[in-house]
């Protein structure tokens, strides 16, 4: 590879860094409970650009190639599609967290925890939060503020039926009970 094209690639990644900093920014903000207007008011931005930050994820990864995984932020905007499927939702959020697992650069780590705009659902924010911090603190990788899960003040069960919340509850790996987010650990592996 030639010196010119080694010097573009490394701008290329400090382009993606700039573009995730303000990204993560602009999450961090919207998650404090600030509006995209109050946001956009504060850099001197317009709404539409602050919409821009707050929802998009970057389509390339750390070597500017098409990203063929999710992050965060593709997970939080499942569940926000998912509506009246949340075991559809769950899955998502286990996909890019399994997705996670297999990343080793670490500008796609950084990628993939950039924070991600808040759920309508506080039990999958608080799901993703604690699986995020799981896998991060397992490979070694700094815990971005977002992924410190809060404790729900009112038990969660994510179960498919009613009949099945009593087992889910049972199978609960207890890190999550402890966070009041009732998943079975069976619904937490993928094939």
């Amino acid at each position: 590879m030639s010196a010119l094209a080694n010097e573009y690639r490394a701008w290329r990644r400090a382009q993606a860094r700039a573009d995730r900093a303000a990204r993560s920014l602009v999450a961090a903000r919207l998650r404090e409970g600030l509006t995209q207007r109050q946001v956009a008011a504060e850099l001197g931005a317009s709404q539409g650009e602050v919409n821009r930050l707050a929802r998009s994820s970057s389509a390339k990864d750390a070597a500017g190639e098409p990203r063929r995984w999710m992050t965060a932020r593709d997970a939080a905007d499942a569940v926000r599609q998912a509506h009246d499927d949340p075991m559809w939702a769950l899955r998502m959020v286990v996909q890019a967290r399994d997705h996670l697992r297999t990343l080793t650069d670490p500008d796609d780590v950084a990628e993939w925890a950039l924070t991600p705009p808040p759920l309508a659902h506080p039990g999958f924010d608080t799901l993703l939060a604690a699986l995020a911090r799981d896998e991060l603190t397992a490979a070694g990788h700094d815990v971005p503020p977002w992924a410190t899960p809060r404790r729900l003040p009112d038990p969660w069960v994510l179960a498919a039926t009613d009949q099945r919340r009593p087992r889910v509850v049972a199978r609960t790996p207890e890190h999550l009970a402890a966070l009041n987010v009732f998943v079975s650990a069976a619904d937490l592996v993928t094939a």
